[in-house]
């Protein structure tokens, strides 16, 4: 039988499978019916994954009868509310579920980092409160609320700022980023600290092991309701790290250089840390967040229409645009604090490895948009990384020097002298990494250069 924290997952899931046609009043197993005709939700179908997921779910009745209602683009809502209701056959039981992020909600989030509150995180305050004026829950009905990525950042918002805290049972976050301390500090001065910690304690926060989104901007779920689960995810597939099916994904059969992902319809097991590329995002957000505010205001906004544009929205869900000096920001604040986590933290050069170590960096971007950068940044990393190899050089030589200088006798077997053969064996893999490293930024810096001079010669055609 799921737990709650499962049907929370399965009904997020089933938010990414797109079904617009689905009537209000229909159950999990009627909708699944109407798309299991359709190829895209056939095997090889781009949702099938998720289809695979909720289907097996559907098999626990207490999911699989579940009915519909509320669907927010039946009432009038923008496309990046995306909202929906999910109640029990006998109505005692109510998910309300937030989508992650629509279409042109990415400049939002960016908004999300600095602001007090989102016209997006309004809009679904705005879409709660409707729907239990409309539905008349009460303190008694079991009424949960969940979202996945900036869904479940929604899921927090409302539990932490409506009106109808009597009727909110419970809050599952999957995924979701945390938010501005402008936000945090008018909750607290908006409640006292037992009903600010009343209402945090309803929050659950369930996250990928190595997911990179929900670590922005300052968490408010307790470290004792805080969970870890699962992901076996393709070191290439950086993407899937963030997708919630993979929370119910385990390596199937090996075809060719890939490995095919069978789907269930349970989450997997919860793991007791963090992994690397978690660890790695939390220290580069922990950095943004020192930003002074104005320009981490500018270049959360870049990062996020970077976004936005990778899905060809050009503006945001609301008009957002980017400045002249967002842009300014995210070179002169935003560049340089991403190069230090990636270059300066010892997750982040793990990470930087394995996402790149024995790739063709100009195949693969070959054709892809690439971002006008100035340079000078990644001449700055370049003249740390040898600042890095020429110290870690002076220590190795100064190291060798000592060894030599210890009488051939009293080496043998010494602990001094293993621990000297240590350190230099740990400063010679260092060495290495760094190399390697040095190698990458040169080579990413070359394709920028031979785009510069390619489209110098375009231009002068």
């Amino acid at each position: 039988m799921l737990t709650e924290e499962e049907i929370s997952m399965v009904l997020n899931t089933y938010m990414y499978m797109n079904y617009k046609e689905a009537e209000d009043g229909m159950t999990l197993r009627e909708i699944l019916e109407e798309v299991q005709k359709l190829p895209e939700y056939q095997e090889g179908g781009r949702y099938y994954g998720e289809y695979s997921v909720v289907s097996k779910a559907a098999g626990d009745d207490r999911v699989g009868e579940m009915v519909i209602g509320s669907q927010s683009h039946l009432m009038g809502f923008d496309d990046g509310t995306c909202a929906c209701t999910f109640s029990s056959k006998e109505n005692d039981e109510v998910y309300v579920v937030y989508r992650g992020t629509g279409d042109g909600e990415w400049p939002d989030n960016g908004l999300g980092m600095t602001r007090e509150k989102t016209l997006q995180q309004e809009r679904a305050l705005t879409y709660f409160e409707t729907v239990v004026e409309k539905e008349g829950y009460q303190e008694r009905d079991r009424v949960i609320i969940t979202g996945h990525s900036k869904g479940g950042n929604k899921a927090q918002y409302v539990t932490m700022t409506t009106s109808y805290d009597g009727v909110v049972s419970a809050c599952y976050n999957i995924d979701g980023q945390g938010f501005s301390e402008k936000a945090i500090a008018r909750w607290k001065r908006s409640y006292s600290d037992r009903e600010y910690e009343a209402r945090r304690s309803k929050i659950t926060g369930i996250y990928g092991e190595n997911d990179y989104i929900h670590v922005l901007g300052r968490s408010i779920v307790r470290e004792d309701q805080t969970y870890y689960v699962k992901t076996p995810v393709a070191v290439e597939n950086f993407a899937g790290y963030h997708d919630i099916k993979f929370m119910f994904a385990a390596p199937g059969k090996e075809q060719g250089e890939k490995t095919s992902m069978i789907f269930s319809g349970s989450k997997n097991s919860y793991v007791a840390e963090p992994g690397l590329l978690l660890a790695c995002a939390a220290a580069l957000s922990a950095e943004v967040m020192k930003m002074p505010e104005e320009k981490r205001d500018g270049a959360a906004a870049v990062l996020m229409q970077l976004m936005e544009l990778s899905g060809k929205k050009k503006r945001g869900q609301n008009g957002e645009i980017l400045t002249k000096k967002d842009v300014k920001d995210f070179y002169g604040a935003g560049i340089p604090v991403i190069l230090k986590s990636l270059l300066l933290t010892e997750e982040g050069r793990s990470v930087f490895f394995r996402l790149f170590q024995g790739r063709n960096l100009e195949a693969e971007m070959e054709g892809r948009q690439f971002v006008q950068i100035e340079k000078g940044g990644f001449d700055r990393a370049l003249m740390v990384s040898e600042e890095l190899l020429a110290g870690l050089s002076d220590c190795f030589e100064r190291l060798e020097r000592i060894q030599k200088q210890i009488p051939f006798w009293f080496r043998l077997g010494s602990a001094v002298d293993n621990r000297i053969v240590m350190q230099m064996n740990f400063l010679d893999r260092k060495k290495r990494e760094l190399v390697k490293m040095k190698e990458k930024l040169q080579e990413i810096r070359g394709i920028y250069d031979r785009m510069d001079k390619q489209m110098e010669e375009e231009m002068a055609l």
